[in-house]
């Protein structure tokens, strides 16, 4: 089940923080805690549920931008359009950890978060999230959000790990 008391609290706590800029280079974190409904058999967090969880780093950064104001103004929305994730140590049953989320940057097609899950100065997880603003036409490019924003487009240019990562894709035209 998705974990919609955990998003209530993240929105919440998120909101009382002071706002950031959503090009903000810095991470923005929230504290988590790894529980018996996110654990799999092996007493540890379940790989799909440190996808889920890694929404409400999303959902706590985007209420520190204050996104929906924007979103709803524009009438418009976010989709994921794809993810890249690397697992390297486990987090077990209580353990606490913190999910660090930024944006990192965007491309002519798409804007990309940088996410990660961190143990003591120990990153755990990672994850580079592909994600678009969607209107009832369907896919709005960067440019046009850039220019509803207010700010200037300019693709920035993403770190080489970052578009090498691109060039994988499993999906072609």
């Amino acid at each position: 089940m998705y974990p919609y008391f955990r998003l209530m609290r993240v929105i919440a706590h998120s909101k009382t923080k002071k706002k950031i800029d959503f090009h903000n280079k810095q991470f923005d974190s929230i504290r988590m805690r790894v529980w018996p409904q996110d654990i799999d058999p092996f007493f540890e967090l379940n790989n799909g549920r440190y996808v889920t969880l890694l929404d409400l780093g999303r959902f706590a950064f985007g209420a520190r931008v204050k996104i929906n104001q924007f979103l709803a103004l524009k009438k418009w929305s976010l989709t994921i359009t794809g993810t890249y994730n690397e697992y390297r140590y486990r987090l077990r049953l209580f353990q606490r950890f913190t999910i660090q989320t930024q944006v990192i940057g965007y491309d002519e097609n798409w804007f990309y978060f940088f996410q990660k899950l961190v143990r003591k100065d120990k990153t755990h997880m990672a994850s580079i999230v592909k994600f678009s603003f969607t209107s009832k036409n369907g896919i709005v490019k960067p440019k046009e959000v850039m220019e509803a924003y207010g700010e200037v487009y300019e693709p920035t240019n993403l770190p080489k790990w970052i578009t090498e990562i691109g060039s994988h894709q499993i999906f072609k035209k």
